[in-house]
């Protein structure tokens, strides 16, 4: 789910469609599928693990929660059939000029409208995974203001080669390595978006704390009537997201949702 804060300082809220849907239809009690049909080479079941869960189980298990932290408030049952269902889910494997972007193609399409509207010098992002997110942002803001750029926050380097290779890349796109929350990386941020107009795009470690301790580094640099914008909001930002709204007066959960979206925006107001 998509969510974004507008700044009064306000933040809007907006939420991810295939994520919302795969959670909702992660119950631990599913229906009863209809018997197949004898077969006599009937595959054997798969064998478990720890806790009834099988081998793929655990490790869909330990990979979500490396990325979402483990604040998310699901069963392990339904983080297991989450993360399997994004394993196979078509739209996580959508590509923007041959870069995996990982983004749902209704949330991108919601960004872009956003970037429209407030027409920011600076776009931040926390998350930069393969680049092909920040390379888009950074070909549709070429059309919006000339003059802007895209800051991308990652703790490693993995960029594919082609990410790294497109003009765009080399023109608008720098990559800061380092925590998000890492003193030194947001000094830098608050640094380079000193008397810019800038929107805040969150999409890195899932987890209330993370959430929250990027909304606390990046909040001031966003100026009345921008976003900050959350990704995957059912994956744990939601809790993170509740308390900020609850603790503010300057930011507004964004109600505008003309779409159903997988992100949470924040305006400034």
């Amino acid at each position: 789910m998509l969510v974004s804060f507008l700044s009064k300082k306000i933040l809007p809220v907006i939420g991810a469609v295939a994520l919302a849907a795969m959670i909702a239809g992660c119950s631990d009690t599913q229906p009863p599928a209809s018997d197949p049909a004898p077969s006599k080479a009937a595959a054997p079941p798969p064998e478990t693990g720890t806790n009834g869960f099988t081998a793929q189980e655990l490790k869909d298990i330990a990979i979500f929660e490396n990325t979402n932290g483990d604040t998310h408030g699901l069963t392990p049952k339904q983080v297991a059939t989450a993360q399997a269902n994004m394993r196979k889910e078509p739209i996580f494997q959508n590509r923007f000029l041959g870069d995996w972007t990982v983004q749902n193609p209704s949330d991108a399409w919601i960004v872009m409208e956003i970037l429209h509207e407030v027409k920011p010098d600076i776009l931040v992002e926390a998350g930069t995974f393969h680049g092909g997110s920040a390379n888009l942002w950074a070909i549709i803001l070429e059309h919006i203001n000339p003059n802007s750029e895209v800051i991308t926050i990652d703790i490693e380097d993995k960029r594919e080669p082609r990410a790294q290779e497109l003009p765009i890349a080399n023109e608008r796109v720098t990559l800061l390595l380092g925590s998000s929350t890492d003193p030194k990386v947001f000094a830098e941020v608050h640094r380079r978006a000193k008397g810019k107009k800038a929107i805040v795009l969150l999409d890195s470690l899932h987890s209330k704390e993370r959430v929250a301790a990027e909304i606390g580094a990046y909040k001031s640099i966003v100026g009345v009537g921008s976003y900050i914008i959350l990704q995957d909001t059912p994956l744990g930002p939601k809790a993170a997201i509740d308390e900020f709204l609850a603790s503010t007066d300057t930011f507004v959960a964004d109600q505008n949702a003309n779409a159903i979206r997988t992100q949470t925006r924040f305006a400034a107001t």
